[in-house]
C-alpha cells in the first residue's frame, strides 16, 4: 500500500476549503431556512419549502419509492401515517415540531373519514391558519375533484 504524498493532500484540502469561502452560505441546519432569516420579500410558505427541499432530490425519489411499497391497508392506520410522516421528514432533514406532526395526522384522520370526497377548503380552514392562497391551489391540484 502506498501513502499518497503530504504536499497533494494539502493542495486538496486547500482548495476545498477555498471553493466552499466562494460558495454562498448554506441557511440553517441542512439547508433549512430558519425563520428569522427568511424576511418579508416575496417569500410564501410554497416557496420557502420548495427552497428547503432543493437540493434533496435523491432523499425525494426514496420517499416517493417507500410509498409506492406500502400496502392499502396501512394507509388506514393513522398510527402509521404518522410514523410515515416523521420517517419522511427526518430523510429530508427537515426539522418537523412533534405538535406539527400530530395536527397533520389530525388533518389526515378528518380528510379520510368520508373517502376521497374531503373538502379541501374546510380542512385548510381548520387545520392551516398559515396556509396562503398560492399553497392552497397548489394542494388542491392533487386532490380529485369531488363529484
Amino acid at each position: 500500500m502506498q501513502k499518497r504524498p503530504i504536499r497533494k493532500a494539502k493542495k486538496n484540502v486547500r482548495a476545498t476549503a477555498q471553493r466552499r469561502a466562494q460558495e454562498p452560505a448554506q441557511p440553517g441546519v441542512e439547508g433549512v431556512q430558519p425563520a428569522a432569516a427568511r424576511g418579508k420579500g416575496n417569500s410564501s410558505p410554497l416557496n420557502n419549502l420548495k427552497q428547503n427541499l432543493s437540493g434533496k432530490r435523491k432523499a425525494i425519489f426514496e420517499i416517493l419509492d417507500d410509498v409506492k411499497k406500502v400496502p392499502p391497508e396501512q394507509w388506514q392506520d393513522p398510527n402509521n401515517v404518522e410514523q410515515m410522516a416523521k420517517n419522511f421528514a427526518n430523510k429530508l432533514g427537515l426539522p418537523v415540531p412533534e405538535q406539527r406532526i400530530k395536527q397533520f395526522v389530525n388533518a389526515y384522520k378528518d380528510a379520510t373519514k368520508n373517502g376521497p370526497n374531503a373538502n379541501v377548503d374546510d380542512l385548510v380552514k381548520k387545520y392551516g391558519p398559515n396556509v396562503d392562497d398560492q399553497t392552497l391551489k397548489e394542494i388542491k391540484k392533487f386532490v380529485p375533484k369531488s363529484k
